[in-house]
């Protein structure tokens, strides 16, 4: 699950530095004068990259307007039928994509053959519509938490295209951002080894400043410097993954935000209620992929998807698409990324589709279920070891299960309760197995993986 809102990290294809105006080519004074506060603030943290956002004005104009598009709530799409813009986007990427030029185009979307990341490992050229406009190409190196990092070419815009989805969403949970030159609108918080750390502002949110940072001590001077820092901003909204946010919540910080944002792990109830409770504002869990942005977000016990130009298949093992309700790997078809246009897209996320007042996602928890053997030889999905879990307030965790069947489970160390007791939790499903329960920050990874298993 992606975790990089709204700001994710990219490379300017081009053998220099870019100058200020040419990261922001709308840049004003005001603007300017944001940036330097950021960049000059004596207890800033220390910065290791650069990064603007390179829209023009058309672009913005486009993207607010964008916001009508999602208040419509039209998806276009139902249980039995597809969205009518998926047809004329199989045509367009039958004629220009490399991949696919020459080959016979199939009458329906579901004759279309699968993609996934191997395809974007090496070769991600071969998808680039011959078409496309590469004067501002942005190339984005995702983390390969799902398997292999992958290469996503995309355009300016639509790498800004989360920030009007993220209005929309806010404005669900009664929450509106100001924007403005004279505020910081965005906050975006990692706790891990190393980060990219950095300061910019939004054209998009007029001049508004936003941020990526790392909450290691490594990433500061001083590691005081961090509640300084932070309260000096006073961002609207944080944005972080369940780990990174913990974090932030350990700080004796003043300030409130108006909402904090969640992604790239699985959520889980007892942090987001920490979350609000601490923090007291809407805590929104929010799902997406680099490869087409956002996707849902979650409304109670589901994931609602969003009302993009984006199609959602939910396929079995061999590829053929599950009835509502029945877990499969979650596939998608978006044409809005112009450098990167996809059909049927596995994304190795895991969910059911189903239907309440439009398509949304349930039991969404990132990767297809593992099993582990229990101490009688029989078996358990990890989905039962979840609810085993989850009631005891973690953060996150890790489980591996040797080939000699011996379970060694590494957890979060933020609000953890004694290993004993976790440990208890998790040999009243599995067993009198060997069991190893070790506190950990998991900061060796970025998305920690929840369940592994040799057997």
């Amino acid at each position: 699950m992606r975790d990089d809102y709204p700001v994710p990290d990219y490379v300017p294809m081009a053998a220099a530095a870019l100058t200020d105006a040419e990261r922001w080519p709308l840049l004003a004074e005001d603007g300017r004068a944001m940036l330097t506060r950021l960049r000059e603030h004596p207890a800033a943290p220390l910065y290791n990259h650069a990064c603007g956002d390179r829209l023009t004005q058309a672009s913005v104009d486009r993207l607010k307007s964008y916001q009508d598009t999602l208040r419509s709530g039209y998806h276009g799409w139902t249980s039995t039928q597809e969205p009518p813009w998926v047809d004329e986007l199989i045509t367009r990427v039958y004629q220009t994509v490399p991949r696919y030029r020459g080959k016979t185009r199939p009458p329906r979307l579901v004759g279309v053959p699968l993609t996934d990341r191997i395809d974007l490992l090496s070769r991600a050229f071969e998808c680039v519509p011959d078409d496309a406009d590469l004067s501002d190409l942005i190339v984005y190196r995702t983390s390969g938490s799902r398997g292999p990092a992958a290469t996503v070419p995309m355009s300016p815009e639509f790498n800004a295209l989360d920030l009007p989805v993220i209005e929309y969403v806010l404005a669900k949970h009664g929450v509106t951002l100001s924007g403005g030159s004279s505020r910081v609108s965005l906050v975006n918080v990692y706790a891990q080894p190393v980060a990219y750390q950095f300061a910019s502002v939004s054209s998009y949110l007029d001049g508004a400043g936003i941020l990526k940072i790392n909450m290691a001590p490594s990433g500061w001077r001083d590691p005081a410097d961090q509640v300084s820092f932070l309260d000096n901003c006073r961002p609207e909204v944080y944005t972080g993954n369940p780990i990174s946010l913990a974090a932030l919540a350990e700080l004796p910080l003043a300030h409130k935000p108006k909402a904090v944002i969640s992604g790239a792990m699985t959520l889980s109830d007892t942090l987001r209620r920490q979350l609000e409770s601490r923090f007291a504002c809407p805590v929104i869990d929010l799902y997406g992929i680099t490869e087409v942005g956002l996707v849902s977000w979650r409304d109670h016990d589901v994931h609602r998807i969003l009302p993009r130009r984006l199609y959602v298949e939910i396929l079995d093992e061999h590829g053929r698409r599950c009835e509502p309700g029945v877990v499969g790997e979650v596939t998608v078809t978006c044409g809005e990324n112009p450098l990167l246009p996809l059909l049927r897209y596995r994304t190795g996320d895991h969910a059911a589709l189903d239907w309440r007042y439009g398509p949304v996602l349930v039991g969404l928890d990132g990767r297809a279920p593992v099993r582990y053997r229990r101490t009688n030889g029989s078996w358990v999905n990890s989905i039962e070891i979840t609810h085993v879990l989850s009631p005891l307030g973690l953060v996150a965790w890790q489980l591996h299960q040797g080939s000699d069947g011996a379970l060694t489970l590494s957890v979060h160390e933020t609000g953890a309760p004694d290993p004993d007791v976790i440990a208890r939790a998790l040999t009243s499903l599995m067993g009198d197995l060997p069991l190893k329960v070790t506190l950990d920050n998991l900061a060796k990874d970025t998305k920690p993986q929840r369940y592994t298993s040799d057997l």
